[in-house]
């Protein structure tokens, strides 16, 4: 499964419009939409383009794993980090969502490993494109819905996720040696 935008839609609307009806805490609230943000991110894969070897004289290339996707894994860990920076935007009451902002890329960098089976991807996420979220404060100021507003902030998160570079190394099984990785998320 790859990274789905209207998945992230609906996880936001469920989460605004649950909030309107029966009240929450800030920290609920940042909770919440950190949540959103960590199921939508679980989804995300990059591609190997590269095998890595196996050992021996000479080396083997492990061609078969290329074309595959690997998942990411273990992004649990960074929803605190997400928390605490969309707390901080609230208290600041910042009308640019800023740290929000800032809060989804310390998140994106956090993305560490990448997975399938013995396919094992290790590096750094970097978000070349950091969410503008300028079009659902606008569209929240000018009478939008929670779905409306929701749809622009899933659009600019989403955009920046696909714009995301994971550069790394993977290996595979036996092939020990590893391959350089480097490719967007998808």
């Amino acid at each position: 499964m790859a990274l789905d935008k209207n998945k992230l839609k609906q996880n936001l609307t469920d989460h605004f419009e649950t909030i309107r009806e029966n009240g929450a805490t800030e920290k609920e609230s940042a909770d919440g939409l950190a949540q959103a943000i960590v199921d939508y991110a679980k989804d995300a894969e990059v591609i190997i383009t590269v095998p890595p070897l196996t050992p021996g004289t000479p080396p083997v290339p492990k061609v078969s794993v290329v074309g595959k996707k690997v998942k990411v894994s273990g992004i649990d860990v960074g929803k605190q980090a997400l928390v605490s920076q969309i707390m901080a935007s609230f208290k600041l009451m910042d009308p640019t969502m800023n740290l929000i902002s800032l809060s989804i890329v310390t998140f994106a960098a956090l993305m560490l490993n990448f997975r399938k089976g013995t396919i094992i991807a290790v590096g750094a996420t970097l978000m070349v494109v950091p969410p503008i979220f300028l079009p659902s404060t606008k569209k929240g100021m000018d009478g939008g819905s929670i779905g409306d507003v929701c749809n622009e902030m899933a659009k600019a998160i989403d955009t920046s996720f696909k714009s995301s570079m994971f550069t790394g190394t993977v290996i595979a099984g036996s092939a020990v040696i590893p391959a350089p990785l480097i490719g967007t998320l998808v």
